[in-house]
């Protein structure tokens, strides 16, 4: 009988604390449940070679991007896999849009890898193999898209610490939307301390953005909406004296806040990426994602905020 093994994951989105955060102040990360990814590994052996399916590449495993390359051949030489298999990956997240897109492969293959091989997989192993592969995406990652994605709970992070958080229970909408333009998270971090480092004035920004994370945790134990969106506009004015938003950033913010949004921020790293928008109701946050795709951006997810 053929072998095959299925595993699946979302994305994570930071709330907030992003860039505050290499400096060691906290930051919020949350589950985005509707980026979905799923991986599907099927054993072939009338394949020549393991080969893969997916948005970003289609051919040998031999040429496919470097971190998916060496997440395959882990899975199998640690695995003694003899015949080749067929890959498929769905994933429902652009990559490079700061929404945890590489760590959400690599969780959904790691957990289709251990189903393929009939094996038990605690989350502590599959945090390994995931911040494993992170490290070759990515060269030194957080580790909070990993936990955050695992735990699939909103999460805490400062200075290496996670520590889990209650699930949101707020009355309103998150439209998320990708820009279409990639972001570099290395050069954005590193524009940012070299800002800092030029003009301590900067660092009040930054400590500053550092309490907000603190008064989300606040509005997220007392569901507060209101609260949460005065967080998301101040943020977003630090973010943006720091240099890491972008025209078509602030663009699309002033359409979906003229669409019915009463807030919103980049998140991630910025300078293209994705963008956060809080609103009310259902039918205003189909508004601002039709509003939106109308002024440019290349994909809008909704996301219920609990409540």
């Amino acid at each position: 009988m053929t072998r095959t093994g299925y595993g699946e994951s979302n994305g994570k989105i930071i709330l907030v604390g992003e860039h505050a955060v290499t400096f060691g102040q906290p930051a919020i990360a949350m589950p985005f449940s509707s980026g979905k990814v799923t991986v599907t590994i099927e054993e072939m052996p009338e394949l020549a070679v393991s080969t893969m399916i997916s948005d970003v590449f289609e051919g040998e495993i031999a040429d496919a991007p470097e971190h998916l390359h060496a997440l395959i051949s882990r899975f199998e030489e640690e695995n003694h896999i003899e015949s080749p298999v067929m890959i498929k990956i769905d994933a429902q997240l652009p990559p490079s849009r700061g929404l945890g897109s590489s760590a959400a492969v690599a969780v959904a293959f790691t957990r289709a890898a251990f189903d393929f091989m009939d094996q038990p997989l605690s989350d502590e192993t599959l945090i390994e193999h995931v911040n494993w592969a992170e490290m070759i995406a990515h060269g030194k990652p957080s580790g909070i898209d990993a936990q955050t994605i695992v735990s699939n709970k909103p999460t805490w992070f400062q200075e290496g610490v996670f520590t889990p958080l209650k699930t949101l229970n707020v009355a309103g909408y998150m439209v998320v939307l990708d820009t279409g333009i990639k972001g570099n998270t290395k050069e954005a971090v590193s524009d940012v301390h070299e800002l800092v480092k030029n003009n301590q004035e900067n660092m009040a920004f930054i400590e500053r953005i550092g309490r907000l994370v603190h008064k989300a945790n606040q509005a997220i134990n007392t569901h507060n909406f209101e609260s949460l969106a005065e967080i998301f506009n101040e943020c977003q004015t630090y973010l943006s004296t720091l240099t890491v938003s972008h025209p078509k950033i602030d663009r699309l913010l002033q359409v979906a806040k003229q669409a019915g949004a009463v807030a919103g921020k980049l998140t991630g790293s910025g300078r293209g990426g994705s963008v956060i928008t809080l609103v009310k109701d259902y039918a205003s946050a189909k508004k601002v994602a039709q509003a939106v795709k109308e002024a440019g951006a290349q994909h809008t997810w909704i996301e219920n905020l609990g409540g």
